[in-house]
């Protein structure tokens, strides 16, 4: 689309829509909403129903619903589990509906709703993050089209969708039907790497900047004892969690193996050989740890960080109670933001975060889907999505200077309110206005100022045109003919175990045999139809997809107008 065209459309749509005016509103008086009652498992009062003016109107029917949630193993024993806890009985309280929530397990969420969708008991609403699962399940028609539940049930998201007509684009699947929600936030910092301050002072080492710094700082943090306790008992960096996804970045492969440049499309092999080589070096070289291929959630590497044995970290962002326990470990410990150094291919960022992200979709068995839009639109409407992600005003925040939340009792809300964010995937932090930007982020602790500090760091050093990601971002390509998704999710999961052997494998087996092979199953699957489908579709849509110029071009234009709102 042209630059002007896009320009016009993003700033009338978030200017002059009626609807959005109000649901800015809703965010603008700090999320006290008259949705946001006290139910009595949160300190307050129980709520009471407003009543119809009608004393003879019939009541409306509450429907049942099934929503799924991400299960982390996150949830203080005190606080309950996914079947009862103040948020969920919160949900169930003042919400339209009576729901369910299904948890799933975060990182094998594609293995457990296969399973479920099998056995005919997949949840109504399907929250996943992972575009290609949620194109798996459009392909094998397990999703049922929304248009109708939106038109017909819904308001706040259908103005939502009238702001930002790019989530009926981006939820729109081949056959020409709405099929996924979505939401916006500002552009963001996704994954993030961390860096021991502290041990690169003690080794007088400098902030490495290219890739081969990278891997000499790495060595010294796995050799040289840098927490001085006389026991080799550190490791450089971690390749589990998103360690093997944040190295490739910086050789320039992203999360897509496709590479979209001007009037080329590319599939990228040679980065990744190349991101694939230099991990082998570091595990060679003694510089992660050798079960690394064990961790399969990364939380071994998470342990490893908190307890001080892990100079780079690799991670995404880090929430008070991992920054509060690695500074009860590490009482000196000092933590920097490093900006993913340079490789022979350029130097890029991480993943950042989709500022516009498709999020939800509905089972093709679901059968009350008023009951799942009534859902969809109490979750997104701002009070609401504050009460969930901050918790409650009054109770675990009060407006600070800036008129944001900022938390009454920080040690509280560790065991109250840190558990949502799973819940809250639908909420559209870009109505927070200001608040949703990282300079509101409270500081009203040393913890607050630190995770602060950080993530401003974070998005100075990967929310950046001359550093740009590498790769368009996967939900914003289109949704492969079934045939061809197969050939995808067929060899995906071999290909990438001859990359891991690669690094693990020692003289035996190394990037390039890995490479050869890897070409040779793609090949041999019918991988080269996919590339056709891709250049195909680049080649007619490069002027008007979503392409990573409208990516950036969204973010600064969001902070534009909504960074003081």
């Amino acid at each position: 689309m042209a630059t002007q065209q896009r320009k016009q459309r993003i700033g009338k749509g978030m200017l002059l829509t009626v609807a959005a005016a109000m649901l800015l509103a809703g965010c603008s008086d700090g999320g006290n909403g008259a949705t946001t009652n006290k139910g009595s498992q949160s300190g307050g009062e129980p709520s009471q129903k407003t009543q119809t003016s009608d004393p003879t109107a019939t009541p409306e029917t509450r429907g049942d619903i099934t929503v799924t949630v991400y299960d982390r193993n996150n949830i203080p024993p005190e606080e309950g589990n996914w079947d009862k806890n103040r948020w969920t009985e919160w949900i169930n309280e003042e919400g339209p509906a009576n729901v369910k929530f299904v948890p799933v397990p975060r990182w094998e969420s594609l293995q457990k709703l296969n399973v479920l969708f099998a056995s005919k008991s997949a949840p109504d609403l399907i929250l996943e993050y992972d575009t290609g699962y949620r194109n798996q399940w459009y392909a094998q028609k397990l999703l049922q089209p929304i248009d109708e539940m939106v038109e017909q049930h819904s308001t706040t998201y259908k103005a939502l969708m009238e702001q930002f007509p790019q989530l009926r684009k981006l939820g729109t699947k081949d056959d020409g039907k709405l099929y996924e929600v979505g939401r916006v936030s500002p552009l963001g910092a996704g994954h993030q790497l961390f860096i021991r301050q502290d041990w690169l002072d003690e080794l007088k080492l400098e902030t490495p900047g290219t890739a081969d710094e990278l891997r000499e700082v790495a060595k010294a943090f796995a050799s040289q004892d840098p927490d001085r306790n006389g026991a080799a008992d550190t490791f450089g960096l971690n390749l589990s969690g998103n360690g093997f996804s944040i190295l490739s970045h910086m050789f320039g492969y992203g999360e897509v193996m496709w590479r979209f440049e001007g009037e080329e499309f590319i599939h990228e092999w040679d980065r990744l050989r190349a991101s694939v080589a230099f991990q082998k070096e570091l595990f060679d070289a003694g510089v992660v740890d050798k079960d690394f291929l064990a961790d399969k959630n990364g939380e071994k590497a998470k342990q490893d960080f908190l307890t001080g044995k892990l100079g780079i970290y690799l991670h995404q962002s880090l929430n008070a109670n991992d920054y509060d326990t690695f500074k009860q470990n590490n009482p000196d410990g000092k933590l920097a933001i490093l900006q993913l150094p340079s490789s022979t291919f350029g130097q890029f960022s991480p993943v950042i975060g989709s500022p516009i992200q498709m999020v939800g979709a509905v089972n093709a068995a679901a059968k009350d889907t008023k009951a799942v839009m009534e859902y969809i639109d109490f979750m997104i409407e701002p009070s609401n999505a504050r009460t969930i992600i901050s918790g409650q005003e009054g109770v675990h925040w009060q407006k600070n200077a800036q008129g944001c939340p900022a938390p009454i009792d920080a040690e509280k809300n560790k065991i109250e309110a840190s558990y949502t964010g799973d819940l809250s995937m639908l909420a559209s932090q870009l109505l927070f206005g200001k608040c949703a930007f990282n300079e509101q982020m409270p500081q009203d602790t040393d913890t607050q100022k630190a995770l602060r500090e950080l993530q401003l760091a974070a998005n100075a050093a990967y929310v950046s045109r001359d550093r740009q990601i590498p790769t368009l971002k996967p939900e914003y390509l289109p949704v492969l003919p079934q045939e061809l998704s197969t050939i995808v999710k067929n060899v995906e999961t071999q290909i990438k175990d001859l990359w891991l052997k690669a690094i693990a494998s020692g003289k035996s087996y190394n990037a390039d045999q890995a490479l050869a092979d890897a070409k040779n199953i793609w090949d041999s699957a019918g991988g080269l139809l996919v590339d056709a489908y891709y250049s195909d579709w680049y080649k007619e849509n490069k002027n008007n997809a979503f392409l990573l110029e409208d990516l950036y071009k969204f973010g600064e234009d969001a902070v534009k107008l909504y960074g003081d709102k």
